[in-house]
């Protein structure tokens, strides 16, 4: 049975009202993205000094003695973190970080070694909950515009497990930044630290002269160097976030659109078969009047 025009504008100012919210949305999460995306590279140039100056020293094998460069020999338990939003609406954007936190999860099942789940975030928390997982810790309070604290506070922590000797190693899941349409979900190794690459050893790193020591220097570097690591992800995937939102609020608007217009090409083929039906409705009285 066709539908009324009447039924059909109810639709029409239904998804009107449902394009509004959306249309307002993509645009909040436009201006947040770009807030976001300056804060990841606010953190790059800060990163690559500390990478530099890392992989001048460590790379010759200085200070390689240091608890948080050593790598254990046998790899039995693993700390994995997972970086999720506190919300949805942003598309794929939980799912594919949490899909890949399972199969990570998994491969390191298969290979024999014990696991501690933590999350950052509501939406990975709440479904990684949902489907039987254990986590040892969830962070769910960490805004649009994440801080040194907040990386602070998210890997103090995990560092401590670390240095005690409880974790052999660290794995961190999050959205890494390419650019505005690239953000693939990641796995990373955050500890034991890996030395960025540099200049082989011996080379040009042997002829520094250290005040206070390398190893004083890298002992000061190397907890700077897992905490803005931890923010650089936090602001990636606080960016990663905002451009899904959009890219999905953008599509759900479109997608709106296009219902209204097919809507009222539909409403205006009703009204006109009315008036058709009652023009014939008329006729045909004037018709018997006459006979």
């Amino acid at each position: 049975m066709a539908e009324r025009p009447k039924e059909i504008r109810k639709r029409i100012k239904s998804v009107s009202s449902t394009k509004k919210i959306t249309k307002t949305m993509e645009l909040v999460s436009t201006s947040k993205m770009k807030r976001a995306q300056d804060r990841v590279q606010a953190a790059g140039p800060y990163t690559a000094k500390l990478d530099e100056i890392i992989s001048a020293i460590a790379g010759g094998g200085m200070g390689s003695e240091l608890p948080l460069l050593q790598k254990r020999p046998d790899v039995k338990n693993v700390l994995m973190l997972l970086l999720t939003a506190n919300r949805g609406l942003c598309g794929g954007f939980n799912a594919n970080l949490i899909r890949l936190c399972k199969i990570t999860h998994a491969e390191q099942l298969q290979l024999g070694r014990k696991i501690r789940l933590e999350v950052v975030g509501k939406k990975g928390n709440g479904t990684l909950r949902f489907q039987g997982y254990e986590i040892a810790r969830s962070v769910v309070d960490v805004s649009d515009k994440p801080t040194f604290e907040d990386a602070r506070r998210i890997i103090q922590p995990v560092v401590k497990l670390f240095l005690d000797k409880e974790v052999d190693e660290v794995l961190v899941i999050y959205p890494h930044w390419k650019s505005i349409g690239s953000q693939p979900p990641t796995v990373k190794k955050l500890l034991p630290i890996e030395p960025p690459a540099g200049k082989p050893a011996g080379g040009a790193q042997s002829d520094f002269i250290f005040s206070p020591s390398a190893k004083d220097i890298l002992e000061d570097l190397l907890p700077r160097y897992v905490t803005q690591t931890m923010y650089t992800m936090l602001a990636m995937s606080t960016a990663g976030e905002q451009v899904a939102r959009r890219t999905a609020m953008k599509s759900a608007t479109d997608n709106a659109t296009e219902m209204i217009t097919n809507l009222t090409r539909t409403l205006n083929r009703a009204r006109q078969a009315m008036i058709t039906q009652e023009i014939a409705e008329i006729v045909g009285g004037a018709a018997a009047l006459q006979k």
